[in-house]
């Protein structure tokens, strides 16, 4: 999903920065001389901001949701989902820990 957003937020750090503006414009003059210019509008900077902390919100909330479900998941059907629950909570904290989820670190699930 982050995926979809990342040509509009890249447009909006462009036109927030008039020093990318210019460079943008004069590459965009030598090739094509036709074509729309990018006009500088510091109030983009606010916007994106505000979109991507809105992004990261809505990514923590359904994160919690997720990780509730799964440790549901581990107290009535299988005690196999704690570890993974326990590992992916300490890893929405910042706190790392997925090296195990996998088999990555060679230890198993």
């Amino acid at each position: 999903m982050f995926a979809t957003f990342t040509y509009s937020l890249s447009r909006y750090l462009i036109t927030s920065d008039p020093d990318l503006v210019t460079t943008i414009n004069a590459s965009l003059s030598a090739s094509q001389p036709s074509s729309r210019h990018a006009i500088f509008d510091p109030t983009r900077l606010e916007k994106m901001f505000d979109m991507l902390t809105k992004y990261e919100d809505s990514f923590t909330r359904h994160l919690k949701i997720l990780l509730d479900t799964l440790n549901y998941l581990a107290a009535t059907e299988t005690v196999v989902f704690l570890q993974l629950c326990a590992r992916l909570a300490s890893a929405g904290e910042g706190v790392g820990g997925l090296e195990g989820v996998g088999g990555l670190s060679g230890e198993g699930v």
